[in-house]
């Protein structure tokens, strides 16, 4: 018994002395976190609690309807770029914006959600929700940070690819997209061609023609809408 209070006593005196030594260093530990066993685990860290998950969730960099999911920033090239947002809700997407009009690189933002209390309102609206066959289960915007628009060139690879990977496995067998298109200062959701087959918990979705409109204006997003049925 006298052992384990010595023992008690001794952590007790180390832990002190090791706070003590990091305030006279002017470092303060951030939060009690570092105290918490599961910090030193990501793997018991709620995904959509993860700092990578909510990094960009403000205007700037998004605008509009802002996504509240996994988020990453893309310096975009002429010859296109590729990108990976880190897993959200057990969604995992990477995948590439292809060749395009501009001169010079670019910054681009991309996020997603799931439209489950992770987009915010724009000016008091709710974001529209893409109703189409099966189930919609995941939103992405694309997030053009320069004053030129990007718009896409067709060619031997895609335009635009997301690759999208659900651990508890995707609601279907395939899957198809949808991207907002503005008419009469409205937005509607417009289809893209092609139905794309699941594999295992994944979809591979790829555009290679660029539809009419469809480009990465200055500061205003493009979202895109997944469904599986």
């Amino acid at each position: 018994m006298r052992l384990s209070m010595i023992r008690a006593g001794a952590l007790c005196a180390a832990s002190a002395f090791a706070l003590a030594a990091c305030a006279g260093r002017g470092i303060v530990p951030a939060s009690q976190s570092a105290l918490n066993p599961n910090a030193l685990n990501p793997a018991l860290q709620d995904d959509a609690l993860s700092p990578l998950a909510t990094s960009c969730a403000t205007t700037p960099p998004q605008y509009q309807w802002i996504l509240k999911g996994a988020c990453t920033k893309i310096t975009l090239k002429p010859t296109g770029a590729t990108f990976t947002l880190a897993k959200y809700q057990d969604i995992s997407v990477k995948g590439s914006i292809g060749d395009n009009s501009l001169k010079a690189p670019a910054t681009v933002y991309l996020a997603d959600a799931t439209d489950k209390g992770d987009i915010a309102n724009w000016k008091g609206g709710a974001f529209p929700k893409y109703k189409a066959r099966g189930t919609t289960f995941v939103y992405a915007a694309a997030v053009n940070q320069g004053k030129t628009p990007i718009v896409p060139k067709a060619g031997n690879k895609p335009i635009f690819e997301y690759d999208i990977t659900d651990a508890k496995g995707l609601p279907g067998k395939q899957c198809a997209e949808a991207v907002i298109k503005t008419v009469n200062h409205k937005p509607v959701w417009n289809p893209l061609p092609g139905v794309f087959p699941v594999k295992g918990k994944t979809v591979s979705l790829k555009q290679f023609n660029a539809p009419r409109g469809i480009e990465l204006a200055s500061k205003i997003p493009l979202y895109f809408a997944v469904n599986c049925f």
